[in-house]
């Protein structure tokens, strides 16, 4: 398939825009001292529960060893425990801590606030637009991943 150009350029500058304006770049994501690498994994966790690492490295493809290296500093940081499983020594379910829970909690409400002020100011229709066109463009992508 051949794509013009321009439409690449567009995209990639978006990809920079959009990242700029979420603060991805930065060293530590909403001011808490982790990256975004190690701000995902603790989201994960805290959606799932409880899990192995081996769903992490699914979930958010990641190389197992940097997982390995992640779950190592979170768990020395007092944010997460692991849990052997009793039918299996190798594997270790790994949950959030009451110190990772409040960590978790406080991700959730710092990026819900973030994206408020990323659309002050827009009206509701050009919100729903914003909205809409995420939603596409998720719905289109993630078809690809399936094929």
């Amino acid at each position: 398939m051949n794509i013009d150009e321009n439409i690449i350029a567009d995209i990639r500058r978006f990809n920079r825009f959009y990242t700029n304006r979420l603060c991805v770049l930065d060293r530590h994501v909403l001011d808490t001292g982790y990256s975004l690498t190690e701000a995902r994994v603790i989201i994960e966790i805290g959606i799932m529960g409880q899990c192995i690492a081996n769903n992490l490295v699914d979930v958010l493809d990641i190389d197992r060893s940097y997982m390995s290296r992640i779950i190592a500093k979170l768990c020395k940081d007092g944010l997460l425990i692991k849990k052997k499983v009793t039918m299996d020594n190798r594997t270790s379910l790994i949950s959030l801590t009451s110190k990772g829970a409040a960590l978790y909690h406080q991700l959730n409400e710092r990026s819900d606030e973030q994206i408020v002020r990323l659309v002050q100011g827009l009206s509701q229709k050009e919100i729903k637009e914003i909205h809409a066109s995420m939603l596409l463009i998720q719905k289109k992508l993630d078809r690809l991943e399936k094929i």
